[in-house]
């Protein structure tokens, strides 16, 4: 089944078949963490004119793809049509050039026009990236695909405009592994669209799924699960689609985190008396334990440079945030406000750590890795397991301020918190993609 799986539909269904001559990228922006751009660029997205595929306005559909990926990344102000001097639908291909100079004068610095067609059973959509200024071409790209992939050409066409403009990847392609309650009894890992788009079920066993985890190149996935009947480790790889148990000793296997390689894994695991982490071989082997004592240890995350694991423990009465050296030296507590801190993930870059915070009930916070800096992002509802985007400029989390578990996403400083999920179950558990 797994053969057929997007990953791999992805790379035998999308093609990019030509690249027209551009001008070369814009300036790489420089940021931290924290920082909001100053200035970010201003863009108009045009064309995109009304064609119909199975009764679904592909052009309208494009606009609104483009524009909203456009605007999660934190570097464009996207203006609206109402605003422009000409409808940004009338943009012809090889004309685009007419509509520069009045972009330039409200000082709009880009132009992104798509212009969407057909080949055989295939969509084409030809994206193009014009500099208001100079009108130059930045870039040109024809994408080609199946139609039931084409909000992903789309999200290739904003993640090459970003590039193109800093220099960065985007997270328009990538997605969110989490976990949804099907039934009472079953919990099953899903994956959909960094947008919410497109859930699908990667297990269906009908028995509880848990804790799911995107390998560094994102093509494997480790979670937990009781199908066995006891929570046992495994690993699904997309390639084969092959579902290998990695740790089935009697007790818990849960809460898996990749190593930076992605050739080790780091779980909790309950055999020989408390909850302790392991680490153990991405092929297997014997696991080594990094933590003893009768204490519960979970939830590890791994330093981008993989020398230090992040995890929460209470061994000290409470549950609290510590970290520890790979090798499991060096053990020191890094949280000490509030008696209920959990679930740290580590940032992307290494500045910062994300966990649950008890501070005015349960929030996501954000610390730098001694400890110090404490940062509140959430504040509305219950709010935990938050989790990074690869870019690390934003994070998504559960958030129970609708009554229920529901996937959120937000911005690294908080702002822009928006739902993902909206099938009316249970979803929590997230985990973004590379």
């Amino acid at each position: 089944m797994m053969r057929r799986s997007w990953w791999v539909g992805v790379g035998a269904v999308l093609a990019i078949v030509s690249v027209v001559a551009g001008a070369a990228p814009g300036q790489v922006i420089e940021r931290e963490l924290r920082e909001r751009i100053a200035q970010k660029f201003t863009i108009a997205v045009g064309g995109f004119a009304p064609f119909s595929v199975a009764g679904e306005d592909f052009g309208k559909l494009g606009a609104s793809v483009l524009a909203s990926d456009l605007k999660f990344t934190t570097v464009f102000d996207v203006m609206e049509g109402g605003i422009l001097p000409f409808d940004p639908a009338t943009v012809q291909p090889d004309q685009e050039r007419v509509a520069l100079p009045g972009l330039a004068a409200l000082k709009i610095q880009h132009l992104a026009v798509g212009y969407v067609s057909s080949r055989g059973r295939e969509v084409v959509l030809e994206g193009r990236l014009f500099d208001a200024a100079t009108g130059n071409m930045v870039f040109g790209k024809r994408y080609v695909g199946d139609p039931k992939f084409y909000r992903l050409i789309v999200h290739r066409f904003a993640d090459d405009i970003l590039f193109n403009l800093t220099g960065e990847k985007g997270v328009a392609q990538t997605r969110i592994a989490f976990v949804s309650g099907v039934s009472r009894t079953a919990k099953e890992v899903f994956v959909m669209d960094y947008d919410g788009a497109n859930p699908s079920p990667l297990t269906g066993n009908q028995s509880i799924n848990l804790s799911p985890r995107w390998s560094p190149d994102g093509r494997q996935i480790a979670y937990t699960s009781y199908r066995n009947g006891n929570p046992d480790l495994f690993v699904l790889n997309f390639d084969s689609g092959r579902r290998d148990v990695l740790s089935a000793k009697p007790g818990l296997n849960a809460t898996p985190a990749w190593s930076p390689d992605g050739q080790w894994l780091t779980f909790a695991m309950s055999a020989g008396g408390g909850t302790n982490l392991f680490l153990v071989s991405k092929s297997g082997g014997a696991p080594k334990p990094l933590t003893t004592g009768p204490a519960i240890s979970v939830s590890p995350s791994f330093s981008p440079n993989g020398r230090q694991i992040v995890f929460n423990s209470d061994r000290g009465g409470t549950p609290q945030i510590y970290a520890i050296d790979a090798d499991g030296s060096n053990l020191r507590r890094l949280t000490f406000q509030g008696s209920y801190n959990a679930s740290p993930r580590w940032s992307p870059r290494g500045e910062k750590i994300v966990y649950m915070c008890q501070t005015a009930g349960y929030q996501i916070c954000l610390m730098n890795p001694d400890g110090s800096g404490l940062q509140q992002l959430t504040s509305a509802g219950r709010n935990e397991e938050p989790a990074w985007s690869p870019d690390g400029r934003h994070i998504v989390f559960t958030s129970a301020r609708t009554g229920q578990r529901e996937v959120f996403v937000m911005h690294a400083d908080g702002s822009d918190q928006k739902r993902l999920t909206t099938n009316g179950r249970e979803n929590y558990l997230p985990d973004w993609s590379p």
